[in-house]
């Protein structure tokens, strides 16, 4: 069976505004072009607040497929890959709050075994490998 990578590109508008400090506006525009060229741009920090992040599709076109047949594995761009471990740093950010708030549900301050499981969500989000290793167990 052949692979192939299947895509599409839809016409939109994406406006973002940062709050930006600054001496001049050439210089805010310097700043905004370096953040956006290292991906801190959509960070929002209190050094440059996130303002608006929106998107506007044009609406009047129909969706047309491209396939290109590759060779080997299937590897997901960056933007995929930062969306997931967005999705995964969530999981363990509700995993600690529900640690918590079952903790408090049964008049103590953390559920122990909520929290071990919070920790091995974060742990993945970093980057660590949470799988048992063999050799130790």
């Amino acid at each position: 069976m052949k692979k192939f990578e299947v895509s599409y590109t839809l016409p939109y508008r994406h406006d973002v505004t940062v709050g930006i400090s600054a001496n001049s506006a050439e210089e805010a525009i310097c700043i905004a072009d370096a953040a956006a060229t290292d991906g801190s741009l959509w960070d929002d920090s209190e050094e440059m607040p996130l303002l608006c992040d929106d998107f506007e599709e044009d609406d009047g076109g129909v969706l047309q497929f491209e396939a290109i047949e590759i060779e080997g594995d299937f590897v997901p761009r960056f933007s995929v890959v930062e969306l997931r471990r967005k999705r995964k740093a969530i999981k363990a950010c509700e995993a600690l709050i529900a640690a918590y708030e079952e903790g408090e549900a049964r008049g103590g301050s953390v559920a122990w075994e909520g929290l071990d499981e919070a920790f091995r969500l974060a742990l993945e989000v970093v980057g660590f490998n949470t799988e048992p290793d063999p050799v130790f167990d």
